[in-house]
């Protein structure tokens, strides 16, 4: 894991869901692990009704915060209509839009939560989401009801 990695911030938006089941300490070395996968992953969050994230070092976001807010509640009510259309095509993995200047991926995380990771445009996204899913995996057997579907 990298050293020297921006703190984490929690900023409640909604009423909160897994994070009440989870030390806000974990939050942040879930978010570590994830940040120190590759220099070229800009940003990750996670996004359950509270807000957890972290930037890398020295990085600023494009976003003011309630373009953030406006971007997560998105993000949630599209994997809401992923997870119906799930029930007839399969469960989704993750989702990824390219942008000019980013990558964002998209995971489900608990009921109606979400973890966004941003990138670098020119990463190998399979092998990056292969790893964050390794990841969640080892967080879920620590902390049960940390990704509860």
């Amino acid at each position: 894991m990298r050293s020297g990695l921006s703190n984490v911030f929690n900023v409640t938006i909604l009423g909160n869901r897994v994070s009440e089941l989870v030390n806000p300490n974990d939050y942040g070395k879930f978010l570590d692990e994830i940040l120190g996968l590759d220099q070229k992953i800009r940003y990750v969050a996670i996004y359950d009704g509270k807000y957890h994230a972290k930037f890398k070092d020295e990085l600023l976001g494009f976003f003011k915060e309630k373009e953030i807010k406006l971007s997560f509640s998105e993000a949630k009510k599209k994997w809401a209509i992923r997870k119906q259309m799930g029930l007839k095509i399969g469960e989704p993995r993750f989702a990824m839009a390219q942008y000019g200047k980013i990558n964002r991926i998209t995971f489900p995380i608990g009921k109606d939560g979400v973890l966004v990771v941003t990138t670098d445009l020119y990463i190998d996204v399979n092998k990056l989401v292969d790893n964050i899913e390794e990841i969640r995996r080892a967080f879920e057997f620590n902390l049960p009801g940390f990704f509860y579907r």
